[in-house]
C-alpha cells in the first residue's frame, strides 16, 4: 500500500477520531420534515410580523409533498404559492405536481424556465424571481385554517427537502425569499399583501457534517508550510 503524506495521514487520523466520537455520541433522527414560517410581509414594505401561514415540506423518497395552511385570520384569501428548486443538472419545469388537494379546475401550475414572459410570471411583485408556483384560478382560494396540499417529483430522480431550501433570485425589491405567497382581504384594512420566508430553517445534518469536515481541514491547515 502506498504511503499517505504526512499531513494527510494526520488530518485523515483526526477526521477519524471524529467520526469514532460522533458514533459513540448520541445522534438525533433524521427528521423526515421541516415547516417554514410566512413571516415577513415585504409589499406593502412592513418586515418581519406573526405567521400569515405555514409551509410544511416532508420528504417521500421518490417526492416531496408540500402543506401549505392559511394563518392570517377569518376571511383572508391565499390566492398563489411561490417556490425554489435546485438539484443537479435538473431544471424546475421537469417538477411534475401531483396529489393536488383540491380540483383540476380551481387552480393553475407555472415553472421555470421557459420564456421571458414566464420568468415575469414568476416574480413575487417585484422582490424575488422564483422557480415555479400554484395559483388558484377564478375566485377560488385558500380561506383561513384551510390546508393546500400537493407533492412534487421528478419521473426517476429521488427528491428530498433540501432540494427546495433555496433563496430567489432578487428581484429588486426588498430582498428574496424561500418562499412566498400572496394573501387577500386582510382583517381590519381589506387589503392584500405579499409575505415571505427569510429565515433558514436548519436542515437535519447540515451541522454535523460541516463540523466533521472543517475538523479534517483544520488537520490539513495545521500540516502546511507557514500556517
Amino acid at each position: 500500500m502506498r504511503q499517505l503524506p504526512r499531513f494527510m495521514a494526520r488530518g485523515g487520523a483526526l477526521a477519524l477520531l471524529v467520526v469514532m466520537l460522533l458514533s459513540v455520541a448520541p445522534v438525533p433522527a433524521q427528521a423526515t420534515s421541516v415547516t417554514y414560517a410566512l413571516d415577513y410581509i415585504f409589499s406593502p414594505a412592513t418586515g418581519s410580523v406573526a405567521p400569515l401561514g405555514t409551509v410544511t415540506l416532508t420528504d417521500l423518497g421518490t417526492a416531496v409533498k408540500f402543506d401549505v395552511q392559511n394563518q392570517a385570520g377569518t376571511g383572508t384569501k391565499l390566492d398563489s404559492f411561490y417556490f425554489n428548486f435546485a438539484q443537479g443538472t435538473i431544471n424546475p419545469d421537469q417538477l411534475e405536481f401531483s396529489n393536488v388537494s383540491i380540483g383540476s379546475s380551481t387552480y393553475t401550475t407555472l415553472l421555470a424556465p421557459t420564456t421571458g414572459t414566464t420568468v415575469n410570471e414568476l416574480k413575487a411583485d417585484g422582490d424575488g424571481y422564483f422557480d415555479g408556483k400554484i395559483q388558484f384560478a377564478g375566485n377560488n382560494f385558500l380561506g383561513h385554517n384551510q390546508t393546500l396540499s400537493f407533492q412534487l417529483s421528478v419521473v426517476n430522480q429521488d427528491l428530498g427537502v433540501e432540494d427546495f431550501h433555496f433563496f430567489s433570485l432578487p428581484g429588486g425589491g426588498s430582498g428574496s425569499y424561500i418562499m412566498a405567497s400572496h394573501i387577500q382581504n386582510m382583517p381590519s384594512t381589506g387589503d392584500s399583501l405579499w409575505v415571505g420566508t427569510v429565515a433558514v430553517v436548519p436542515l437535519p445534518g447540515a451541522l454535523l457534517f460541516f463540523g466533521s469536515g472543517l475538523m479534517g481541514m483544520l488537520g490539513f491547515r495545521n500540516q502546511l508550510p507557514g500556517l
